[in-house]
């Protein structure tokens, strides 16, 4: 049956859930990293296109436009990650999340106690039940 897949591939698209050390609880969908590295790609070649085919070339209009290029390219670059939202939640929870989860990694806790890890690869041994009759 031709289009079996059309549906599953857009339910359940391919996601990366590690780059290095920073792992992503959700994952991030592939084709949304590859839409956005093409409008990047695209927006500094028209920048550098345009800059290169005024007269002065390049460097003068880097030279020319620096305070547009240090005021607007940190803000649009703030305003995207301030409005994405990191595993459904604002990045600054997420980041506080992230940090909390980078300082507990290799601890364990029950009821609020830390329990040591090689308490885990202990066997657990049972005293023998011991009845008491009942005098009467």
């Amino acid at each position: 049956m031709k289009g079996e897949n059309f549906t599953k591939e857009y339910k359940y698209p391919i996601k990366i859930y590690r780059i290095g050390q920073i792992e992503f609880a959700n994952g991030l969908e592939v084709r949304k990293m590859i839409v956005a590295g093409v409008v990047i790609f695209m927006m500094v070649l028209m920048f550098f296109i345009f800059g290169a085919s005024s007269h002065a070339g390049a460097i003068q209009f880097l030279l020319g436009n620096w305070l547009i290029i240090l005021v607007c390219v940190p803000a649009v670059i703030t305003f995207v990650v301030f409005s994405m939202k990191y595993d459904h939640k604002p990045v600054i929870p997420f980041m506080k999340d992230r940090l909390r989860f980078y300082k507990m990694k290799n601890k364990a806790y029950e009821h609020f106690d830390e329990v040591p890890l090689d308490q885990y690869e202990v066997d657990l041994t049972f005293e023998p039940l011991e009845r008491v009759k009942k005098e009467g």
